[in-house]
């Protein structure tokens, strides 16, 4: 009779690890650098904007330039989330859902310097808007949700730090709470005649993602 304990070793599915962020480095850099592009300074490890940074360390003294990782991203088109705006309801009030974008950012930023809106880019009607880090990504979609109703999705890459978000603004709003099962969400929108991908056509979706959108 065969081991149990092998028995189950062999039927335990292998997971792969998550990917780490290769513009982000574990160890800090000695001194405190500069960003040449959008002048942050890095202060223990930490980037902040020159005046924080001033505030914190009046004395502090520039030991070299070093490109922050935000810039980095936006140079090697290198996006670790993406909000997309699906829909034509949105477009009505589009300059107050790019002020709530913008401001959801300058938020995000006070905490983190880093979380930063990269670039945007329209294809087949959906306005996708590429952000560093993948808990801007989240807080936009909340704030869309929040302030103008409509439905967002979260879904989340098994390989690696990236998180893409589906912003719904012509469904009607859903009194669901956060975290409630994404089929109910899915027969809202099977319901208004938007076609639902398969799982085949989600993990796909990750690969590629700075480039082709």
């Amino acid at each position: 009779m065969a081991n149990p304990n092998m028995r189950r070793k062999q039927t335990h599915q292998f997971k792969e690890t998550a990917r780490t962020d290769p513009n982000r480095s574990q160890n800090k850099s000695a001194g405190m650098p500069r960003c040449p592009v959008c002048r942050s300074v890095c202060v223990r490890g930490r980037w902040l904007p020159s005046a924080q940074a001033r505030s914190k360390k009046p004395l502090f003294l520039i030991s070299g330039e070093l490109t922050c990782p935000a810039c980095k991203q936006l140079e090697q088109r290198f996006a670790l989330g993406v909000v997309e705006l699906h829909g034509e309801h949105w477009k009505e009030k589009e300059k107050m859902v790019n002020n709530t974008i913008r401001r959801t950012e300058k938020i995000a930023r006070v905490r983190n310097d880093q979380q930063r809106v990269l670039w945007t880019q329209e294809r087949g009607g959906v306005t996708k808007v590429y952000v560093t880090l993948p808990e801007l990504a989240r807080r936009i979609g909340r704030e869309l949700e929040k302030s103008f109703q409509g439905i967002a999705e979260y879904e989340h890459s098994t390989e690696e730090p990236y998180l893409r978000v589906r912003w719904w603004s012509d469904l009607p709003h859903m009194a669901h709470q956060e975290g409630a099962p994404l089929g109910m969400k899915r027969k809202s929108r099977a319901a208004t005649g938007l076609r639902v991908e398969s799982s085949e056509h989600k993990s796909r979706s990750f690969r590629g993602r700075s480039r082709r959108g």
